[in-house]
């Protein structure tokens, strides 16, 4: 089978990153903010580091490894980080940077959402879906091969993208069933909702994959996206989708009022801008540097 797609190793900057850049840690991937207390988590090799939304540092935390991604479970927190390479998920309270808890997955816990009152996480090495109810492992279940990213999707469904199986998967968040399974193209990593579409990145394949929920699970369009697309973060209030390019140091906005994503803008980011997110009130942009471990804070027009 052939390997999975990764991200592309980034060239030297060719421009200047738009807007302001702040120190972060070594190995700066995975991001989430938090509309309850305005902080943003970006992941770090030993853990994650807490910024107000001015881009002040106000913690750093130790985790037993670091993530490639992280989400919140809801407005107020806790920050939902995956210890990928200790097979652990860490609950961090955004305003005091304290770990409410350390939860035992599956084999590399690479992604992870809430939903359903409940937490999912896709264990990338393993194959499998951990399910956790409070800070308690309620299930484990097999999914698509590789399980890259993972979305909620309206009506009580998890997308998960089998980045080596090249599937798209969705679970039903109540039966834990497998609900629908379709390709996903050359070299799908992350996935990401608004209303009733599902959009993947094809890192692989330089493309763009747009999916229709309703009434079945099926892909509707492919918009050519080179650059190596990797992170994306959706604004609903806005309606912008947003896209890192890693192999151009750039990130691309899409605006979602119409059928079809249609490109509107192109910024310089920061050096590998792997990890993207985004505050729904203001539509500021953040973004997280693995190269020179920054985070970038994008106000948009």
């Amino acid at each position: 089978m052939t390997p999975a797609a990764e991200p592309a190793v980034s060239p030297a900057l060719g421009a200047a990153p738009a807007g302001v850049v702040v120190p972060a840690a070594p190995g700066a991937e995975g991001i989430a903010f938090d509309p309850g207390t305005s902080t943003i988590a970006v992941g770090v090799s030993s853990g994650v580091v807490l910024f107000e939304e001015t881009g002040r540092l106000t913690h750093s935390v130790p985790l037993p490894a670091g993530p490639r991604h992280i989400a919140l479970q809801a407005p107020g927190g806790p920050f939902l980080v995956p210890a990928q390479g200790a097979n652990e998920i860490a609950f961090v309270d955004p305003p005091s940077g304290q770990v409410r808890a350390l939860v035992r997955t599956g084999l590399w816990p690479h992604d992870v959402v809430a939903a359903a009152g409940r937490v999912f996480v896709g264990n990338e090495l393993g194959n499998t879906l951990t399910v956790i109810d409070g800070t308690r492992v309620v299930a484990t279940r097999p999914v698509v091969t590789q399980p890259g990213g993972l979305a909620y999707v309206v009506g009580g469904r998890i997308a998960v993208v089998g980045v080596k199986a090249r599937r798209l998967e969705l679970i039903d968040t109540t039966s834990l069933r497998s609900v629908a399974v379709v390709p996903a193209e050359s070299g799908p990593s992350h996935v990401v909702s608004f209303e009733h579409s599902l959009y993947v990145a094809d890192t692989g394949g330089g493309s763009l994959l747009v999916y229709a929920t309703r009434p079945r699970l099926r892909q509707v369009e492919r918009i050519s996206l080179r650059g190596s697309p990797l992170g994306m973060v959706v604004d609903p209030v806005h309606r912008r989708l947003w896209v890192t390019l890693t192999a151009y140091n750039q990130l691309a906005e899409f605006d979602l009022s119409g059928p079809v994503p249609r490109r509107v803008a192109t910024f310089a980011t920061v050096r590998q801008p792997n990890s993207v997110t985004v505050d729904p009130s203001s539509g500021e942009v953040f973004v997280a540097g693995e190269a020179a471990g920054v985070l970038q804070l994008l106000e948009v027009p």
